[in-house]
């Protein structure tokens, strides 16, 4: 017989405090590991800070930033030391302009084949994201796809193909869909020539052909030119009719009417119906005569029967133009653009208010053919449209496809372009776009994106960390060590391979030394700490004095409708009975009184009443203060609301001119936030991530953006505890002082 392990006591508890504790490990250390990772991501985060102020300290001293940590930190905290050496010697100063020795060093490197070949590789894949063109002029640009269209239509012209052009050997990719390419180049011309849009060849293309055949013909060509004659047959035109075209015909329609001028009698008596009449008669003369009268006289029959001619005035030029806008607005409406003919305006608009009542209105793409055999186009010729025809051909075809020599050494036109991109970029920051790069190897167009220049240090980068064997996070050492061994490899004197030496001489950086720069250090360098401390502190209610004013109480209440008599010398406040109140505070009354400011008629009066409305005082406000007969003058003080102030605002408050007085003190025990603050120093470790141990990444452009980033680029995972995982991942950064964790 099997014995049963789980009949043994003992057995069984150690089982449970087994799983116990692996159900305890389960919940709590996860939780550290999270607690951990946290911490490091601040950690992190407050030394990324930490070298952004730094940053700020060594511009304020040698008017730039620095990609160089440990030049960083010499400059920073040398002028510091040598501030506080000064200060011990009073012999000596620290002031101004002055000299920071920046030491020499030797790099060993190793350049070797493998280095050689990673580098024509690393410039090569960098050369391509430019999508690097041979630049050829205008007419060879527009020969050269002409050319390829042709070849393209007979049939199986696609993929790497190869022309001689003006005796240059060219090859180029000529896409599947290279008939788009081409054909985009015309849409585009259209458009720009009419503002309209067609996605059909047989309506764009002769319009652009005969305009640029003209030019072709008369260079010199400008201004309105009216094409016709250019069709052979119908085009297509697509549009949609907006569930609130009807409403725009209306609206349109009413904007026509203030071209008419009619006498103000006829105008009233008539009203809206003589407009309607003059509108339609206008229209209907408009599509029948070859030519229309400066004027125009209606017969109207008016409610008695009797025919009655009014003259009605218009400027026919100006109504003209009116309906020249108001078709085009139509059209815009359907079409989504301008109109390109008045005469396939007219038809599309035509087609639209007989479909009115289409179940289908704003929903449906309706196609409509058009003979435009006697269609005449009206084209603005701007000067320059020559120019824009080669560079729509440029972007819409030309780079698309990939023109370049037959016998181009890549390699070598990588290299000469990449460099020369970057350094105009280092100096030059809106480089960008497509510009034309002119070096040894060639004449190119190359589109320089945004993100160009970090991938050139990122490729300087790992370059030198394979001429040196070490992680290199400083770009422009980088470059810097890349370029060197570069000339130094290209020196025919030299016998320049394998293990060599690097030597970078001794160099001074010129600071200047401001005199608050101690203060701004200890005051940079600091963490801010909140805590609440428990304080005595006295509360005090004060009032405000505004003015002194004269008054007299020589006054007939009787006479006074706010007042109403409830029995002898007893009167009672309405303020229904004045012109308007204002609330007032008199330094004399009473606590349980009320004052308003009551203007009736020309005076002025202060009530003071009690909570019943029953009066207690009545003054009438003077304008001075003046002693006369049987008139009692009295000098009261106006007074603001009462206001509450602090033991530490106290004086503050009594030595204004206007303060009044306390009326009350109150002391009690109130808790008070304060921020504390610690020193540190700006110490080596600081430029270094918490996890990796390697140095930020600096980025300087234009020596005032600065990036400040974590070395770290993808998440690094470490085991812990045998069976979880501690995942890092990139702590951000600080780029122009706006932290990515702070979005």
């Amino acid at each position: 017989m099997s014995k049963d392990v789980f009949a043994n006591h003992r057995t069984n508890s150690i089982i449970i405090i087994v799983l116990i504790a692996l159900f305890i490990s389960v919940i709590y250390l996860p939780k550290t590991i999270w607690d951990y990772e946290a911490k490091l991501r601040d950690q992190a985060r407050f030394r990324i800070n930490a070298v952004s102020l730094a940053e700020k300290l060594h511009y304020q001293l040698a008017k730039s930033y620095t990609t160089n940590t440990e030049q960083l930190l010499l400059v920073v905290n040398s002028v510091r030391d040598s501030l506080l050496a000064a200060s011990m010697d009073s012999n000596y100063s620290y002031y101004g302009q002055q000299r920071i020795p920046l030491a020499a060093k030797s790099v060993p490197v190793n350049y070797s084949d493998e280095y050689k070949q990673l580098y024509k590789q690393l410039h090569l894949e960098l050369f391509k994201t430019l999508q690097p063109n041979h630049y050829m002029e205008a007419q060879s640009i527009n020969l050269l796809l002409d050319s390829i269209r042709t070849l393209f239509e007979a049939g199986n012209y696609v993929g790497e193909q190869t022309m001689v052009i003006d005796s240059v050997a060219l090859t180029f990719i000529v896409s599947e869909k290279y008939d788009i390419l081409y054909q985009n180049i015309k849409t585009s011309m259209f458009n720009a020539l009419t503002t309209s849009y067609t996605k059909y060849p047989s309506f764009s293309n002769p319009l652009v052909d005969a305009v640029m055949d003209s030019i072709a013909k008369n260079p010199n060509l400008s201004g309105r030119i009216e094409f016709s004659g250019i069709y052979d047959g119908d085009v297509r035109v697509d549009f949609i009719i907006p569930p609130t075209f009807e409403e725009n015909l209306g609206k349109t329609l009413e904007t026509l009417k203030k071209q008419f001028v009619v006498d103000s009698y006829d105008s009233a008596t008539y009203g809206d119906t003589l407009y309607d009449m003059a509108l339609a008669e206008f229209l209907v003369l408009n599509d029948t005569l070859e030519s229309m009268p400066e004027s125009l006289t209606l017969t109207y029959m008016d409610t008695s029967g009797v025919d009655v001619k009014i003259p009605v005035g218009v400027k026919v030029s100006d109504m003209e133009a009116a309906l020249d806008k108001r078709r085009n607005n139509l059209y815009k409406r359907l079409t989504g653009y301008s109109e390109p003919s008045p005469y396939i305006a007219k038809r599309v608009i035509a087609v639209a208010m007989d479909s009115l009542n289409s179940p289908n209105v704003g929903l449906d793409s309706i196609h409509l053919d058009i003979d435009l055999t006697n269609a005449t186009f009206n084209i603005n010729v701007h000067k320059n449209i020559t120019e824009y025809f080669n560079k729509v051909s440029l972007d819409q075809a030309y780079y698309k496809t990939a023109v370049n020599l037959s016998d181009l050494d890549w390699e070598k036109a990588a290299v000469e372009v990449v460099e020369f991109v970057a350094a105009r970029l280092i100096k030059k920051s809106d480089f960008l776009r497509w510009q034309t790069v002119e070096v040894e190897s060639d004449t190119f167009n190359v589109d320089i994106y945004d993100d160009f220049l970090r991938k050139y240090d990122d490729m300087n980068l790992k370059l030198a960390q394979t001429l040196t064997g070490e992680y290199i996070n400083i770009h422009d050492y980088a470059r810097k060590l890349v370029g060197v061994a570069e000339e130094l490899a290209g020196n025919d004197t030299l016998e320049w391979s394998g293990e060599q030496l690097i030597e970078f001489p001794a160099d001074t950086l010129l600071i200047d030394v401001f005199p608050t720069y101690l203060a701004e250090y200890d005051t940079t360098f600091t963490i801010a700490r909140d805590t609440v401390v428990q304080i005595d502190d006295s509360t005090y209610n004060g009032v405000w004095f505004r003015e002194r004013v004269g008054a007299s109480q020589d006054i007939s209440l009787d006479s006074l409708p706010f007042l109403t008599a409830l029995r002898p010398s007893v009167y009672r406040y309405d303020f229904n009975g004045t012109d308007s109140v204002t609330s007032l505070n008199i330094l004399e009354k009473s606590d349980s009184a009320r004052v308003e400011k009551v203007y009736y008629g020309p005076d002025e009066y202060v009530m003071i009443f009690l909570g019943d409305s029953l009066l207690e005082n009545l003054f009438l406000l003077t304008k001075g203060y003046a002693e006369y007969d049987s008139v009692q003058i009295d000098s009261l003080s106006i007074v603001s609301e009462e206001f509450v102030a602090g033991e530490s605002e106290k004086d503050l408050f009594m030595s204004k001119d206007s303060f009044g007085g306390w009326i009350d003190t109150v002391t009690s025990k109130k808790y008070v936030k304060k921020q504390l603050f610690a020193h540190y120093h700006f110490a080596p470790e600081l430029t270094k991530c918490p996890v990796t141990d390697l140095p930020y990444r600096i980025t300087v452009r234009n020596n005032v953006n600065l990036g400040i980033e974590s070395p770290i680029t993808k998440p690094i995972h470490t085991r812990r505890y045998l069976f979880f995982t501690q995942i890092d991942s990139s702590h951000g950064s600080l780029v122009d002082g706006e932290a990515s964790w702070a979005k």
